[in-house]
Parts: structure tokens; sequence; C-alpha cells
């Protein structure tokens, strides 16, 4: 465990720092990749991905806290089980278990194969019977069709459904053997978690993969469709080893790169201790518990139940204006402040 810093019993003296980044090793190998853009550090600005904020409404806010209230600690086991945690401290991500990823699957890929046969029911098969079928037999034709085209997607849809929304949570949502990565800000490390024995033996590491935040490089990405349209995400790969960490769990492949810039601000910001954390609904309640951030809003004024109060009119505002801010990022063109301590390739 790093050792904590006397001025601050919070941080530890490796806590990422913007003002203080140390001199490193040249780069010897690019491990990103030939499909990949490599973001620069530096000048971000305070956004985050929508589904930082669409997920976490005021409403589901202050049901959670209302939970909590009722039952002290239950955050915190449910953090523990899940092997997830999302706060002032660190930001920790683990998969679902198969079992919950098989039913999740089920229930979406029934539910929009469904309506992609719907659509191609009554748009392609249902103008061919009109031209073909003898009168008076196009209602038996389009029927013997359906037979064929909806009972699969619509009875997995259905077990899905039924699954979801009906079973005890406890019997779908199931813990994974473990977390897949963290991000600490009280530290400033960033933690690859060892899935099987010797997964990073290669590296010199006999357990997890650990190293500073400084030592790692964000890179969007793109991954062409069947259609040669390009998709995009955020990797975080290290400089030195060959290890990164794969966000398209977090926010998906997008047909443009904006939310993979956003998420790489929104890391930055995060993880450094000279600025206040994310001003996302998330991480409200754990804003008065981190010294930096605590600071800023006692400067600022800001109200401590800005997300939890907000009314739902308010909320798609906020929504629609990080959107903006969003679509206005430029951090391809940004300067990359890392260059004056590492000799990239």
């Amino acid at each position: 465990m790093p050792e904590m810093d006397n001025q601050n019993t919070l941080y530890a003296s490796t806590a990422h720092d913007s003002r203080r980044l140390p001199e490193q090793s040249p780069q010897v190998h690019d491990h990103a990749g030939r499909l990949c853009m490599r973001l620069p550090w530096g000048n971000t600005q305070e956004v985050a991905p929508l589904t930082f904020i669409e997920d976490d409404s005021p409403t589901e806010l202050r049901e959670e806290e209302e939970e909590e209230r009722k039952n002290p600690g239950n955050r915190t086991r449910k953090q523990e089980k899940f092997h997830n945690a999302c706060d002032h401290i660190c930001y920790r991500q683990a998969h679902a278990s198969a079992w919950t990823q098989l039913l999740m699957h089920l229930w979406g890929l029934g539910r929009g194969f469904f309506f992609l046969g719907l659509g191609f029911w009554l748009l392609i098969l249902f103008p061919i019977e009109l031209l073909i079928a003898e009168k008076g037999n196009v209602l038996s034709g389009m029927l013997a069709t359906a037979y064929w085209i909806f009972p699969i997607p619509l009875a997995c849809w259905l077990i899905g459904h039924i699954v979801v929304y009906r079973l005890p949570d406890h019997w779908v949502f199931t813990p994974s053997k473990g977390p897949l990565w963290e991000l600490n800000r009280q530290t400033g490390m960033v933690t690859v978690f060892a899935r099987k024995p010797g997964q990073f033996k290669k590296q010199g590491y006999d357990g997890d993969f650990i190293r500073p935040f400084h030592e790692f490089d964000a890179y969007v990405h793109v991954l062409p469709t069947r259609q040669g349209m390009p998709l995009y995400s955020l990797h975080l790969v290290h400089r030195y080893q060959r290890v990164a960490i794969d966000f398209m769990p977090l926010i998906g492949r997008q047909s443009s790169d904006k939310n993979s810039l956003a998420l790489w601000d929104m890391w930055q910001n995060y993880m450094d201790i000279s600025k206040p954390l994310p001003d996302i609904p998330v991480l409200e309640e754990f804003r008065h518990l981190d010294p930096t951030t605590a600071e800023h809003d006692r400067r600022t004024g800001r109200n401590p139940r800005h997300w939890r109060d907000m009314d739902d009119s308010t909320f798609k505002a906020a929504i629609m204006a990080m959107q903006d801010r969003i679509n206005r990022l430029e951090a391809l063109s940004r300067p990359n402040l890392m260059a004056q301590h590492v000799q990239y390739l």
C-alpha cells in the first residue's frame, strides 16, 4: 500500500496530480494496435458520457438514498458481493455472471429480433404475398410465414421478461468471479485484476497488474462494421506493457468518437486530486468526503443535493446541456501535456 501524504490523510503520496507529473521512461513499443488513435493528456473539460447521468435519475437517487436509510450498509454489501464500486476512492468494474449475461441477452435479443422480424414480415413479405398469392389466400400465406418468423424470438423475449421482472433479483443477478479493473483516486493506481493464475507473469507480476495512472494512455479504437461504417470505443493502454482496459462495456461502441473523448476527460478529472470529482449524479453523495472536492464546493457554494433534489424537467435540461458540451469537444486537437514528460514513439 502506498504511503499517505502527511499533509492529507486521504490521498496517498502516489495519487495522480496533474500539477506534478514525474519524468518517465521513453516509450519503446506501441501496444495499442493499428486501428487506434492516441488521445492527448490535459486541458480537460467538465464532461461525462450521458450514460453516467441518464442512468442515475434524481428519482432513482432518492430511492437508493431511502433504501440505504432503511437498510444501513446495503450499498456496501452489494458492492462487495458484485465486486464493483463507484465513490470518492475508486471506480471498480466487474462483469455480471455468465448466467446473468445469458438472461440479459435472451431478453434483449429476443425483443430485438421480434421487432426486426415484424418489420420484415410487414414491409417485405406482405407486399410479396399480395403480388403472388391467389385471391383470398393472402391471410393464410402471411400466417404461414408468421409461424416460422415469430415463435422463437417471442419465446426468448417472454422468458427473459419473466425472468427479469418476475423472479427474485438474487436468482437473476448473480456476481461474477471477481472485478476486472479499478481506477483508484486515493492511490493514483490503475489495477487490472488477474482473472487466472499467472496472467501477468510475462509482465513480471505474480497476481494483479498495478501501475500508476500516468503510465497509461487513452486510445480511441475504431472498429468498422460490415458496411464499412466506423464504430468508436475507448481503451486505456499501458505505455510499457501489453496490458489494456476496454471501456466498451461502459458506453458501448458509438458511431461518433465524442463519447470516448468525454469519457477520457472524465477519467482524467476523476483521478486528478488537483481537481474536484466529476459532477455526475452517482458521485454526488461522496463529494463532501473528498478534500479537494469539498473545498471546491465550499468555495463555489454548490448545493450538496444539486442532483438528488432536481425535478424531471431540470434533469432533462441538464442532459441536453451535457450533450451540447460533448458535441463541442475538440480533444484531438489539444496539445499532449504528457509529451513534456515522456518521449513517445
